[in-house]
């Protein structure tokens, strides 16, 4: 029995013996590996300082350059005047006070600033002089409402923190619209004149980008800020509200440093022009949609070597023997590209395709 008990022993030991073999060996496989990947200059698992610390602050930021089209949408009501229109021009007159073959007091503009009028009102509505159409607000308010175009060109920065985006920009927007006039107003008459205005506007900028699929990349952001209507609207009589505008990013990454982004987006504001009877709301809602480009500023430099064709993130060794890191790649093309990502087709394929078509060309002439 104790010579049994011994082999099953020795039997033991000897598998233990050849396990912990094993495990030395694969440790010092994994040291000796580790050993020449820190000689070949890699940092496997690990994170390494910037080599520009600057550039990589600086590489938190995005400038982004946008234009595009809005729409503005003009709302307002009539509660204490009527709306008359004659060949003269459009009006507004306080309610109780219209009588016909007579001049009444009245305002020719109550949208862009405040300016009185006198209105030459005829014997009726179809007599060929003075004629007019009027509407009336004694039994219900009048609905007032209007249209104008917008072309922004917008200038904004803001700071990656993680997915949040921290900013704000500036902008100039060129404007054209006209004065309200009743919803379903039907008259023979001429409609308002168009006018136009420089706006300029300023805000702050709080965005957070949702979701990144392989080059695409979805987000939303809100704006808000202050604008300025412009020299064709009269801003001593006129009270502006802060703008809020809520907008969906949906981006194209290019490069690690450049993408191109289209942004829809529904403005909110308002303002009130200071009548003498009573102050008049004016809700001036719009829908902008806007596209552009934005660019970081690049974390490496490109190769110093002007012959260097690598196109990847390479080391280049100074004559000190300091090695530094740089970019093979210009920063509005892919960073760091697979074997023939940027060429997708052969450069012989490409000669053959152009001959071919030139030959065509050819044929039909």
């Amino acid at each position: 029995m104790n010579l049994r008990y011994l082999d099953v022993y020795k039997t033991i030991q000897m598998k233990i013996s050849s396990i912990c073999t094993q495990v030395v060996f694969v440790f010092s496989l994994v040291l000796l590996t580790s050993y020449v990947s820190h000689a070949q200059g890699f940092d496997p698992g690990g994170k390494r300082k910037p080599d520009y610390p600057f550039r990589a602050f600086l590489n938190k930021f995005s400038v982004n350059l946008e234009t595009g089209y809005g729409r503005t949408f003009y709302r307002h009501t009539l509660e204490n005047y009527a709306y008359l229109r004659n060949q003269q021009g459009s009006y507004i007159i306080p309610n109780n006070t219209f009588a016909e073959n007579t001049t009444l007091a009245g305002y020719s503009n109550w949208f862009t600033g405040v300016s009185p009028a006198s209105i030459i009102v005829g014997e009726s509505q179809d007599s060929e002089q003075n004629g007019y159409k009027i509407t009336t607000s004694d039994s219900a308010s009048i609905r007032m409402k209007s249209g104008g175009y917008t072309i922004p060109l917008q200038l904004s920065v803001y700071f990656n923190l993680f997915r949040f985006r921290l900013g704000g920009g500036a902008g100039l927007n060129f404007y054209g619209g006209k004065q309200p006039q009743p919803d379903n107003f039907l008259s023979a008459y001429p409609e308002p004149e168009k006018f136009s205005s420089l706006m300029t506007d300023y805000y702050f900028l709080l965005g957070y980008s949702l979701y990144e699929y392989y080059d695409n990349a979805f987000g939303v952001d809100i704006r808000v800020g202050k604008w300025n209507m412009g020299k064709e609207f009269d801003q001593s009589l006129i009270t502006k509200s802060n703008y809020i505008n809520v907008g969906v990013t949906l981006e194209k990454v290019i490069s690690k440093y450049f993408r191109l982004y289209l942004r829809p987006a529904y403005e909110i504001k308002n303002f009130t022009v200071a009548l003498p009877q009573a102050p008049m709301r004016h809700q001036a809602n719009a829908f902008v949609l806007t596209f552009g480009v934005s660019i970081n500023y690049p974390d490496l430099p490109r190769s110093p070597i002007k012959g260097d064709r690598t196109q990847m993130r390479h080391y280049v060794s100074d004559p000190s023997g300091n090695r530094k890191e740089f970019r093979g790649q210009p920063f509005w093309r892919k960073q760091d590209p697979k074997i023939g990502e940027l060429y997708p087709e052969l450069i012989k394929s490409k000669r053959k395709r152009q001959t071919q078509r030139k030959n065509l060309f050819k044929r039909k002439n």
